[in-house]
């Protein structure tokens, strides 16, 4: 009894999962406003009551105690609905047969929307001009880790290739057990990834892997036998026999996955964002000459060495010990003016000046100092981690 009744709670815990775990992907707003509505304030007090360290700002993100709590609440929800269900003899049983139809979808959502990311880049993107100036040992791993792939298109392509392809395999109901065993190779290695690099993403993708490993669970009997036994096995279907209707609904579905993963991409005429055109002034600048007050100082004396353009609206100034400190910035191409903000919310105006054809910037703060930054922007797309090609053979290298 126990064992059916686990089978059961752990599927509608699936279910509740698809349903309450917000996405973070374009249209799917309601999802979280949704969650929200429904579970902020119980998590709320649990988080306030058990963990005052947590983050106060409840957004349900991965690896956020705000996310625990709910899956743990998701969790104890699905227990109790399956004890009631078998309580009062309804049929409990018909809720894994939704979870398998769900889940199947739901992996493939979720490898098809990341694998194309990857293809176009807009997951493992090209690195800012602030992170391959700064430092190696200054970085955290995770950046380092992302910001590595980011410099390799062909990568890209191959994983990205990987998942989508898998994606497709779990749509096509012939190839289905094939990409959900592929699935668990893939979402095992990329949970291994966020452990070791230290990736905030670590709590959705153990929930991935789990709903992947329980749609394998069944046939793994059979594969056992037929790999390492070598005997004759057989796959047997866990669904009831595809109708005329649920053959329409699956390539409806599949249609609808596909066209919803794409279309951003379409629209946008985007298919590679190493080559997407960046914003205004986007790029990096070495400090020729730095004036505080009226003085002009020597180049040792510089507070910083360079600043950056990050295509997210912020300036970065790199110190001369290689510190960073960033401001968030808004543009006012009438008046050439960017208004700077700091974390504490206090802002500053600074005056631009900008020569397309040399390539000089020149920053004047409405500060006390009165400083005035004169730059020349610097060719960082030809450093070496940017240049491409693959070398065959060790005496290529130069």
């Amino acid at each position: 009894m126990f064992k059916p009744w686990l089978n059961k709670s752990f599927a509608l815990f699936c279910i509740l999962g698809f349903l309450f775990i917000p996405l973070t992907f374009d249209g799917l707003d309601f999802q979280y406003q949704l969650t929200r509505f429904l579970f902020l304030q119980p998590v709320a007090w649990i988080q306030n009551h058990f963990f005052t360290g947590a983050i106060k700002n409840i957004d349900f993100s991965s690896d956020t105690i705000g996310l625990n709590i709910l899956l743990c609440l998701l969790l104890a929800t699905a227990c109790i609905v399956i004890t009631l269900l078998d309580l009062f003899t309804i049929k409990s049983y018909k809720v894994i047969p939704l979870f398998r139809f769900l889940a199947a979808y739901y992996i493939a959502f979720i490898l098809l929307k990341y694998g194309v990311d990857k293809i176009v880049k807009r997951q493992f993107y090209l690195p800012e001009p602030n992170i391959l100036y700064a430092g190696f040992g200054s970085l955290t791993r995770d950046t380092l880790f992302w910001s590595t792939l980011g410099t390799s298109r062909t990568y890209s392509l191959i994983t990205g290739g990987m998942e989508a392809l898998t994606a497709i395999l779990i749509l096509v109901k012939r190839t289905r057990i094939a990409g959900l065993f592929l699935s668990v190779l893939i979402l095992a290695n990329i949970l291994f990834i966020n452990f070791s690099f230290d990736i905030s993403v670590k709590t959705f993708t153990a929930f991935l892997l789990l709903v992947s490993v329980y749609m394998v669970y069944p046939y793994l009997k059979s594969c056992y036998a037929f790999f390492i036994e070598h005997k004759q096995a057989q796959l047997s279907p866990l669904q009831l026999p595809a109708s005329r209707l649920r053959k329409r609904v699956n390539i409806l579905l599949s249609v609808l996955l596909v066209c919803y993963v794409l279309y951003p991409y379409i629209r946008a005429g985007n298919f590679n964002d190493d080559k997407a055109e960046r914003p205004f002034l986007h790029g990096a600048y070495g400090v020729t000459r730095f004036i505080m007050g009226g003085d002009t100082l020597h180049s040792g004396d510089f507070p910083y060495k360079r600043f950056f353009i990050h295509r997210n609206n912020y300036i970065i100034f790199q110190q001369q010990d290689d510190t960073m400190t960033d401001y968030f910035f808004e543009t006012d191409p009438i008046q050439k003016q960017l208004t700077l903000r700091d974390y504490d919310k206090n802002t500053v105006i600074v005056t631009y000046a900008y020569t397309e054809k040399t390539g000089a910037l020149q920053l004047r703060f409405n500060n006390r100092e009165k400083w005035i930054i004169e730059s020349e922007a610097l060719n960082w797309k030809a450093l070496p981690a940017l240049q491409g090609g693959t070398h065959y053979t060790v005496d290529e290298i130069k």
